[in-house]
């Protein structure tokens, strides 16, 4: 379910803001004054208005879920209370995560469940967080539904860290090939051509060629400025939302290799989730939901959207996820093998693990394969210049 964010007046007539879960406005509204608060003003959704706040990946929270829960486990397996808990892991956190520690706790003394705090701080936990949380309160299983979520989260950030690494090589690698190419045409032909023109001589082909490049490059300089602005601006749309992101995520599952790496991604952090919250005896109706907001690529969540009403109507899970596409056949039919034997979420946990390891595979082939054709690339654009460079001063010494 979205998020909303409320200005909120508590009985003591202070004002505070919150968010809250809702399937719409109006039944985050009635949320809202079933827990006791006195609703002032509605910010909206609050996915939008984080979105519409700018460069989100500027700045940077000091609080992360996965080292919170990472230190809160361990705790709570050594039988210590949770508000208890919460105050060890607030005298030892940073400054920024030390105050939502505490902001958790303070919650917790005004008498409200652990995971109705951490809905109210929306955004800086995962979206199965707070669901898992509630499932084991419900139970009386909360330091074992911990501990399977510090296991959750921690191999997603594996796998986040993971394409992070794997992407810096490229990105340096593709740097340097552009400051050369730069340096080539921008530095070393034009004072070539100007030794060239001096001379007055007629230049071959190839040289001639180079010449215009460089030429284009270094009298269209302005060009380059206008190209990096709107790459800018398109990358700030995407994120933003909008028709602009729709296209975007429409088309980058077309791309060879790159569109299939990009499902694969999505793909495994759903069927993880659905692993998770299935053994954590979540509802399967919530478990389905829960996990299809996790899926970043909407095209990809579009085809999900109809699974809740097929297991409405009857069907088996395994059924109703093969109307989507982007489903693999194998997950599929080890789903159904776990329906069959009762262990839907064993089954579910083996094929993300497949998952994640064959794009991990993936990954490493991929870059394997990029260094001998970058370096064939820029071998070649130098072989180029030299070659056109040698071929004029040739044509100069036989005349």
């Amino acid at each position: 379910m979205p998020l909303y964010k409320y200005k909120v007046a508590e009985n003591d007539g202070r004002t505070k803001e919150i968010l809250v879960e809702g399937d719409s406005q109006p039944d985050s509204l009635s949320r809202v004054r079933n827990r006791g608060f006195v609703p002032l003003e509605c910010y909206g959704q609050a996915d939008s208005i984080t979105q519409n706040r700018g460069w989100k990946f500027w700045r940077r929270d000091s609080f992360e879920a996965c080292d919170f829960t990472n230190r809160l486990v361990p705790l709570l397996k050594a039988h210590i209370p949770l508000e208890r808990a919460l105050g060890i892991i607030a005298q030892g956190a940073p400054p920024g995560a030390s105050d939502v520690v505490s902001e958790l706790r303070k919650g917790l003394h005004e008498g409200k469940k652990f995971s109705t705090v951490i809905r109210d701080h929306g955004t800086r936990f995962p979206k199965i967080y707070a669901n898992l949380v509630e499932a084991g309160e419900e139970t009386g299983s909360l330091p074992d539904i911990m501990a399977e979520l510090q296991r959750f989260l921690n191999e997603r950030r594996e796998l986040r860290n993971f394409l992070i690494t794997s992407s810096i090589y490229p990105l340096f690698v593709i740097s340097v090939i552009i400051i050369v190419v730069l340096f080539l045409f921008m530095v070393v032909i034009p004072r070539f051509s100007q030794i060239f023109t001096d001379m007055g001589r007629k230049l071959p082909l190839l040289t001639k060629m180079m010449l215009g490049v460089s030429d284009f490059a270094t009298g269209f300089w302005w060009l380059w400025i206008i190209c990096i602005g709107i790459l800018c601006y398109m990358i700030y749309s995407i994120r933003s939302g909008g028709r602009l992101t729709e296209w975007w995520e429409e088309n980058v599952l077309k791309v060879p290799i790159f569109g299939e790496l990009m499902t694969m991604i999505e793909i495994s952090r759903f069927i993880r989730t659905l692993a998770v919250l299935i053994q954590n005896h979540v509802h399967l109706l919530s478990t389905v939901q829960i996990a299809t907001n996790v899926i970043v690529n909407r095209q990809i969540s579009k085809t999900l959207y109809g699974v809740n009403a097929e297991l409405k109507g009857g069907a088996r899970l395994s059924s109703a996820l093969g109307k989507s596409r982007f489903i693999p056949k194998e997950a599929l039919q080890m789903l159904a093998i776990g329906e069959e034997s009762g262990n839907m979420g064993g089954m579910l946990n083996q094929v993300a693990s497949t998952y994640e390891d064959n794009l991990k595979t993936r990954i490493k082939r991929l870059l394997a394969l990029f260094e001998p054709v970058v370096i064939l690339m820029l071998a070649a654009i130098v072989m180029l210049v030299v070659l056109s460079i040698f071929l004029a001063i040739l044509d100069m010494q036989s005349m």
